[in-house]
């Protein structure tokens, strides 16, 4: 997201842009909104995010999720990705954008 003279603007996951029918989703975690991602439902605007690079943060390392495989904490993270990455889902929400607050 970058601020600009008249609010903010913020990037777009999806390379090739809206298609007809798709539903745009805004993608966020702790830190705020990431980026908006055009898809069928919030799971395939989740991977747009995550192939983009807007999550790279969220993505877990072997090392814990071995851990949290291991030990069955599988609502701690979701896979996401062409990859199927695992990624951290305590801060992570996703709302469609014809929900949001107007400010």
């Amino acid at each position: 997201m970058r601020d600009t003279k008249k609010g903010y603007t913020m990037e777009i996951a999806n390379k090739g842009g809206f298609r007809f029918g798709e539903t745009a989703y805004i993608i966020g975690n702790e830190f705020g909104a990431r980026c908006i991602a055009y898809a069928n439902n919030e799971q395939e605007a989740l991977d747009h995010a995550v192939d983009e690079g807007f999550l790279d943060g969220d993505i877990m390392t072997d090392e814990d999720h071995r851990e949290y495989n291991d030990n069955g904490w599988y609502d701690s993270y979701t896979y996401a990705g062409n990859a199927g990455e695992p990624i951290w889902a305590d801060n992570l929400w996703i709302k469609l954008a014809s929900n949001r607050k107007r400010v």
